[in-house]
């Protein structure tokens, strides 16, 4: 009968930690991720695009002429963010349409870099459009389709500041640099908490049943 009851008593407990539900995400903290605002939120030169190839989502990132392009922006965390941090912790889910011209090889990037206090980068997280490149770029994109990518991960405790940052170099030559991005996405929420307050008197009420049974087997023993 104890080996039967202690497997019960972990599984009520295992019940009640996994009945926590998680917290919604925040909204996209990327301002104009979309690009369907001009340039709008970024800082850096670049153009938009809407054809050849077809987002359907509209208009895209589009570099231009010249080998290396880059744009940024940055985002500090609010008191609720850090409150929310530093309490349970966040997590954070990075994402994007990363796509290019035809069959050519130019590539785009999305990062975010996480900063401390000070400015300096603790860590970062990056989507490059190379990792699902196969040779041939459709001339249709669909949003969220072949193209999509997303990352997620844990938002270190000491972080400050996001910056965004798009990079797009070109390879395959040609005359524009044609690693394009859209719908380019950042969020965040918090991770749930633990249920010490149901957890315990489960755990708890299953500990005062295998003391009783260890008692009534050493008087009968």
């Amino acid at each position: 009968m104890l080996k039967s009851i202690l497997p019960c008593g972990l599984a009520m407990l295992a019940f009640g930690m996994a009945a926590m539900p998680a917290a919604a995400a925040t909204e996209n903290l990327i301002v104009n991720g979309t690009f369907d605002d001009f340039t709008t939120g970024w800082i850096g030169n670049y153009q938009i695009r809407s054809n050849d190839p077809v987002i359907d989502t509209g208009s895209y990132f589009f570099p231009g002429a010249g080998a290396f392009h880059m744009i940024y922006q940055n985002y500090t965390l609010t008191d609720t963010d850090l409150a929310s941090l530093w309490d349970t912790g966040l997590s954070y889910t990075l994402s994007a349409d990363l796509f290019g011209w035809h069959n050519q090889q130019d590539r785009g990037t999305l990062s975010v870099f996480f900063l401390d206090g000070e400015g300096d980068r603790i860590t970062s997280s990056t989507l490059m459009s190379s990792t699902l490149y196969d040779g041939w770029w459709d001339t249709e994109i669909t949003a969220g389709g072949k193209y999509y990518q997303s990352v997620s991960g844990l938002v270190p405790t000491d972080t400050m500041t996001l910056q965004f940052v798009i990079s797009s170099t070109r390879i395959g030559g040609g005359t524009n640099n044609d690693g394009y991005i859209d719908n380019a996405s950042f969020t965040m929420a918090e991770l749930p908490a633990v249920p010490l307050p149901a957890g315990l008197p489960l755990l708890g009420s299953g500990l005062v049943v295998l003391a009783g049974l260890r008692g009534l087997h050493r008087r009968r023993s």
